[in-house]
């Protein structure tokens, strides 16, 4: 996937009430700073000016939230009702979601369950990170759970990585990125839980892939390209699968 431009907005999924897009990486979903332009609400202004509601400040509401550096799959509803039904699908834990992921080193389990609590890191310098129960400076940690799935050994430019799918089973802000961290596997390129060592790639390997959102008399279900193959990033070298993509998407539905 190429960076973001205004008008290379992907869509994988649209209806009268929804449209899913494939967010870029390194793209905030909307800003208030001025000089910040290039956003994904500028970009469906761009694309659906007619569909964008005055009543809300962005013009378009979104129904859940993606980091500046992640890509992948994100709901935006397009009227009131469709984002109460949708809101609705995620407080009750009713949204199937999985991201794809390079993480560091080889992860010798084939899965596993993370169970780290997170809460905020209040240390000085660090307030805009994260942080696990039990580390100094970490303010009110909520337990949370996330699943990991081997998919595939190799290596990035020459270095041993690990494509894993990941399963969020709640809601935690930076939770897959602090969970990968934790368990001494950080997201390739993840800047902040890297401890500002990986700082070389042109991103930060997360991507949103998979996502359901049964929301009333409609489901919603979308995957976005893998970007993690060779024929997109040619740095990437699979070497060993362990687990067939599309066969462990079967498996959650």
């Amino acid at each position: 996937m190429e960076p973001g431009t205004i008008d290379n907005l992907s869509i994988l999924y649209q209806s009268s009430d929804f449209i899913v897009v494939n967010k870029h990486w390194d793209l905030r979903i909307d800003s208030k700073m001025w000089y910040e332009t290039l956003t994904l609400q500028s970009q469906l202004k761009h694309r659906f000016p007619e569909l964008a509601d005055p009543d809300t400040y962005y013009g378009f509401r979104f129904c859940h939230q993606l980091d500046f550096s992640t890509s992948g799959a994100l709901c935006v509803a397009l009227n009131k009702a469709a984002a109460g039904s949708a809101y609705k699908c995620f407080k009750e834990r009713l949204v199937t979601k999985a991201y794809l992921a390079l993480v560091r080193g080889h992860v010798s389990q084939s899965r596993m369950t993370i169970r780290y609590g997170i809460g905020k890191n209040t240390t000085e310098g660090m307030t805009h990170m994260m942080c696990i129960d039990g580390t100094e400076g970490c303010e009110n940690p909520k337990p949370c759970q996330s699943e990991l799935i081997v998919l595939e050994h190799g290596s990035y430019s020459g270095d041993p990585v690990t494509k894993v799918l990941l399963q969020p089973l709640t809601g935690r802000t930076h939770q897959l990125r602090v969970h990968c961290s934790a368990i001494g596997h950080p997201i390739v390129g993840d800047f902040t839980y890297s401890h500002r060592k990986d700082g070389n790639p042109y991103r930060m390997m997360l991507h949103a892939y998979y996502l359901r959102i049964p929301a009333g008399k409609e489901l919603i279900e979308v995957c976005a390209p893998d970007p993690f193959i060779p024929a997109m990033d040619s740095n990437w070298e699979p070497q060993h699968v362990t687990h067939r993509l599309d066969d462990t998407i079967q498996e959650l539905k």
